[in-house]
Order: C-alpha cells, then sequence, then structure tokens
C-alpha cells in the first residue's frame, strides 16, 4: 500500500501548481471564487502533501530509495533528465514543508482574512509549495536549479506582497538581488561541471544526477588542481550561503520581515532558508573531497551563529531579533553537515522549523498588521517557544545536547557553541521581559489551533529526539535567560553606547550594500531605461528600423515568397504534363525514353564544346 504514495507523489507536487493556474485562471477571466473554497482546496492540496510524504517515507526506509526520469532534452548526446528522485532526505523535507505549510494555510484564512487580495496571496502560496516540491525531489543539479531559482522569484512575490507599500517592495527588491549574486555563482558552478563532462567525453553525467554523483565527483577531482577543484565548489556553495542566509548574505533575511507575518513564518521555518541546508547534503560528495572547503564550512557556519545571535541581542523589533536567530540557528545547521553529522543537522532542521513557526504565529495573533493595535503584546504561547528556542526545555533543550556531544572533539567549537547558545537566550528573553503578556484580545479559533499544534510537536519531539539532559548547554541557556532578566530590569537606568548601537545595526552591513550594491544596480537600470527610451525618441533610428522592416518585407514578399510559389507553380505543371504521358501504350513510352535520351546527349555535346572553346581548342 506504501508502495501506492510514493508512485503517486509527484501528482501530490503538481496540485498546488494546478491550484495556482486555477486562481490565476479565474482571476483572468473574472470568475469569482468563494474564499472557502479556496482555502478549502488549498488546504486539500498541503493535507495530501502530508499523507503521501508520511506513506512514501515509509516506503523507503522499507524497501529503499525510488526513482523515475523522462528526457527533457537531448541533442545527440548530450541528455538532460526531469523527474523525481525520493529518498529519506527528500520525504523527510517533504513531511516537513507539507506540514507547515497546512498550518500556515490555516493560520492565513484568519489572519489574511481582511486582505483585499486574498485571492492572490493563497495563489503565491501554492505555487511556493510547488516550487519547494520540484526543488526536494530533483534527482539531479539541473532540475534543483530550476526548483531554486522558482522558489526566489516567488519569495520575492510574497515579500513585496503589499507592493503599493514602499518600504515593502524595496524590501522585496532587495532581497531578489542579494539572492541572485547565490544564483549565479551555483549556475556558474554547474555549468563548469558540465564543461569538464563534455570536455573528457563522460556525456552520460552531463546531467549531474545525484544517483552518480559520487562518481561525477571523482571525475571533476581528477580532472582539475586543487585551486580549480576549491573554486569550483565555493561557486557551488555560495548559492547555499545567500539562500540559507549566511553571513555577508544574511541581510536579505531581515528585508523579508516586511512581509506578512505567515510569509515570515513560512520562509524563516525550514521550508525557504533550508534549502541550503538540503543543497549542502546533495553536494556532500563533492565537497568531502577537499578538507579545505569542510573546515570553511563549518568556520563559516559557527562564526555566522556568534555574529547574528550578536546582532540579534541589540535588536528591539520582534521579527528582527527572530529574523537574526534563524540565521545563527542555520549556521549551527551548516556547521554540523560540515563536521559530518548530517543526521543531527536534519534533526535540528526539523525541530527549529516548529520552534520558529510558533513563535513568528504566535506574535502575529496579538500583533495582526490589519488592526489598529499600536502596543506590542506577547501570548503565552510565545513564550512556551522561547524556552525551546533557548534549549531550557522540549525538543530544543534535546538538540542543544547533541550539538555539544558533537563537537567533543573539538575545545574550541564546543566554547563557541556555548557561547552561541548563552546569547540565543538572551536575545529571547530579553523579548519576552521587554512586552508584557496579551490581555483581552482572544486570537480566532484557527490561529489558535495552528501555534498549539506546533506546540505540541515542540514537546513530543522531546521524546524523539534523544540527548542527555541537564547538561552544560541547559545551565549556559539558564545562564542566560538570568542575564536578559538582569538586563530587562537595568534596562532603564543604561544607555545604549556605540558598540550596542554598531550591533542594532548590524556593523551597517546593509547600509553598504545600500551604498555600492544596490545603487550600482538602480543606475544599471537607470542606464538601460535610458538607453530604451533613446532608442524609441530617436527619429534617426526609428527612420532606420523601420526601412529595414520595409525593406525586409518586400524581399520576404516578391523574392521569398514568388521563389517558392514558382518552384510549386513548376512542380505543378511536371505533374500534370507526367499525367498526360501515361498512355499505358509502349509505342509512346518508347518515344519518348528516346526524346529525353536525345535532349541529354546534345546537352553533353554543347558543354563538352563549351569547355573545348573557352580552353583554346584541342590540341
Amino acid at each position: 500500500m506504501s508502495e501506492f504514495f510514493t508512485d503517486n507523489l509527484i501528482w501530490v507536487i503538481l496540485y498546488p501548481l494546478w491550484v495556482f493556474l486555477l486562481i490565476g485562471t479565474g482571476r483572468l477571466f473574472a470568475v469569482r471564487m468563494s474564499k472557502k473554497l479556496l482555502t478549502l482546496i488549498t488546504l486539500t492540496g498541503s493535507g495530501l502533501g502530508i499523507l503521501f510524504s508520511g506513506g512514501a517515507l515509509i516506503n523507503i526506509l522499507q524497501s529503499g530509495s525510488k526513482e523515475f526520469v523522462f528526457t527533457f532534452i537531448k541533442i545527440q548526446n548530450f541528455l538532460i533528465q526531469l523527474g523525481v528522485n525520493i529518498d529519506k532526505l527528500s520525504a523527510v523535507y517533504l513531511l516537513l514543508l507539507f506540514t507547515i505549510s497546512f498550518f500556515i494555510q490555516l493560520y492565513s484564512s484568519s489572519y489574511m482574512s481582511r486582505e483585499p487580495k486574498y485571492y492572490r496571496y493563497f495563489g503565491y502560496l501554492n505555487l511556493f509549495n510547488f516550487a519547494m516540491g520540484l526543488l526536494l525531489v530533483s534527482p539531479n543539479l539541473f532540475q534543483i536549479y530550476i526548483g531554486w531559482e522558482l522558489v526566489g522569484l516567488v519569495s520575492y512575490l510574497l515579500i513585496g506582497f503589499q507592493y503599493t507599500n514602499p518600504l515593502k517592495s524595496t524590501a522585496a527588491v532587495k532581497a531578489f538581488i542579494i539572492n541572485r549574486i547565490g544564483d549565479t555563482a551555483l549556475l556558474t558552478g554547474i555549468l563548469c561541471i558540465i564543461y569538464i563532462m563534455w570536455t573528457y567525453s563522460v556525456s552520460e553525467f552531463v546531467t549531474l544526477d545525484f544517483s552518480d554523483f559520487n562518481i561525477i565527483s571523482s571525475i571533476v577531482y581528477a580532472h582539475t588542481n586543487n585551486f580549480t577543484f576549491t573554486i569550483l565548489c565555493l561557486l557551488l556553495f555560495t548559492g547555499v550561503i545567500v539562500k540559507s542566509a549566511q553571513f555577508p548574505f544574511h541581510t536579505w533575511l531581515q528585508e523579508a520581515m516586511k512581509a506578512p507575518t505567515p510569509v515570515s513564518a513560512l520562509i524563516h521555518s525550514a521550508t525557504m532558508v533550508a534549502a541550503g541546508v538540503f543543497l549542502t547534503i546533495r553536494l556532500l560528495p563533492l565537497l568531502t573531497l577537499s578538507k579545505e572547503i569542510l573546515i570553511f564550512i563549518v568556520i563559516l557556519g559557527m562564526f555566522t551563529a556568534l555574529f547574528c545571535s550578536l546582532c540579534a541581542i541589540c535588536q528591539n523589533n520582534v521579527k528582527s531579533v527572530l529574523a537574526y536567530s534563524t540565521s545563527a540557528n542555520l549556521g549551527l545547521m551548516i556547521a554540523a553537515v560540515g563536521f559530518g553529522n548530517i543526521d543531527l543537522a536534519v534533526i535540528y532542521l526539523i525541530v527549529h522549523g516548529f520552534i520558529k513557526a510558533a513563535l513568528f504565529l504566535s506574535y502575529g495573533m496579538t500583533n495582526n498588521e490589519y488592526t489598529d493595535d499600536t502596543g506590542t503584546t506577547l501570548p503565552p504561547s510565545f513564550i512556551i517557544a522561547s524556552f525551546a528556542l533557548a534549549g531550557l526545555a522540549f525538543a530544543g533543550l534535546n538538540c542543544k545536547e547533541l550539538f555539544f556531544e558533537t563537537f567533543k572533539q573539538n575545545t574550541f567549537l564546543r566554547i563557541e557553541f556555548l557561547l552561541t547558545a548563552f546569547m540565543c537566550a538572551v536575545y529571547i528573553f530579553k523579548l519576552c521581559c521587554k512586552y508584557p503578556l496579551a490581555k483581552g484580545k482572544r486570537p480566532h479559533a484557527r490561529e489558535q489551533i495552528s501555534v498549539w499544534v506546533f506546540l505540541l510537536i515542540i514537546t513530543a519531539g522531546t521524546f524523539a529526539v534523544y540527548g542527555s539532559q541537564l547538561g552544560f548547554p541547559f545551565w549556559t541557556a539558564f545562564a542566560g535567560a538570568l542575564t536578559a532578566i538582569i538586563i530587562s530590569i537595568k534596562a532603564k537606568e543604561c544607555k545604549e553606547g556605540k558598540i550596542t548601537q554598531i550591533c542594532s545595526e548590524g556593523f551597517f552591513i546593509d547600509k553598504f550594500y545600500s551604498r555600492y550594491i544596490y545603487s550600482c544596480y538602480g543606475k544599471i537600470t537607470d542606464i538601460a531605461n535610458k538607453i530604451e527610451l533613446y532608442i524609441s525618441n530617436n527619429k534617426f533610428l526609428v527612420s532606420f528600423v523601420k526601412a529595414a522592416v520595409f525593406i525586409a518585407g518586400n524581399i520576404e514578399k516578391y523574392i521569398l515568397d514568388a521563389a517558392v510559389n514558382l518552384c510549386a507553380i513548376c512542380t505543378k505543371f511536371a505533374s500534370r504534363e507526367l499525367e498526360h504521358a501515361q498512355t499505358r501504350n509502349i509505342q509512346t513510352y518508347i518515344a519518348y525514353g528516346v526524346l529525353i535520351a536525345g535532349i541529354i546527349f546534345t546537352a553533353i555535346l554543347l558543354t563538352y564544346a563549351l569547355v573545348i572553346n573557352s580552353l583554346g581548342g584541342i590540341g
């Protein structure tokens, strides 16, 4: 029975695309769909995703992974395939994606009910699910890149959903530009590997299938020197750095906070940003061939965790703190992959996804951007999820203990991790102490269901995630929580210093990007716009183009078309004459044969005479 889920999982992944096209077509032809029906078909897609990805995971655990591919492009020996590759990693990611998406969509049906563009919003959510699903079941790097770009595009649409607001529109553009850096680097790395495969006549691996990735990695390593191989790995990993919001490209995730709260929850809770961790695991057969690259991955992940935790402590906005927290925790996951503990990275990815979804949705329950509330308040569910994020309770505690055990061979990494855990407790409990508990406001039932389901999953995860209890990470987090309480008590008496201001501005990295990268992009677009205006307004160029088009049209009409028509007429005439020639009389056929032979013989004689005369005669 479980094979049924594996064999038909592709239809469940295509279902959100069908819903998106249905919504788009309906709006195009002004066909109104009730919000309840739209919500129902959207939730049905995510519900089926949970059912089928769970069934596929059970089947894979019993009988192994499965792959279905078909030819997409074939040019001689150049072959590119698309399809579905379902293994334990992709099935777990799909289950996480559809579970979180289901409850965020349920939450959104209440939270976004006053939004006039409700239909467009749910269309984007469905397209996001399809893009992530396409990425997660990719059998090769080529299809991963297609899903990678599509996820980036939909995230841009979701971040800039309320595009009439200049701040949110600018934030979407900033996030889009930064992601283009990583996408370009990733594409360059993929093309370089394809070129190596093609150059050394191993065209059967040009698609870069993950089933053959060990062989592909060995071929690339064998036909490149150490420097070239390192650069190639860095190009591929740059895509991971940007998508997972690692230093120094973490700033786009701060801009994404200007999106509606459910969108922020969807982007942060192990979906879009988790694509970087997913790709890192897929690329491990290649990355493990370079010890320097693995060291770089660990150092970058741990540095990002420390840097973003430090910046989070100095933030005053709840969503900004959570954004820096996401980058910091993703840094820990990437460091775990570089250190060789893939299971821990995936486990913490799942746990962190549910924790972060619970935090964002809890915040949204009492701070709805579609109401007139001015004061920030936090519900009890936010406090409970904070204990899990800090590592003081539930599955978060177990994961922090597992991280500490993973780094036992390196004392420096252990100290660095404990410092990160300390700062995590400081910034999350600083928020809990700063803002009062929500009173008087009763969130909608659908919002409460979504949040408490996530908290229930986090609690149940305590028993699923093995880890020793009350070790160094727990007491470090406990010290961080006490520090946060002390800071909150003394906050009114203390003034912010320059270091605090620098940290709160994220060490001015975003301002640096705004001055150079974003401004350069703006100047390029301005130049392109001026060129377009110059061409469209220049009478000489316009007249020249019109004249060229007129001449080309006449050539096509009076020469090319006439030649084609002449050939048709000649063919028609010849066929008609041949039809008349068929008299079934043998004497007539002999006469025609003699006539044709005479014509050919005469032509040969004339040609011979012309050639001889042109050469000056015989002799």
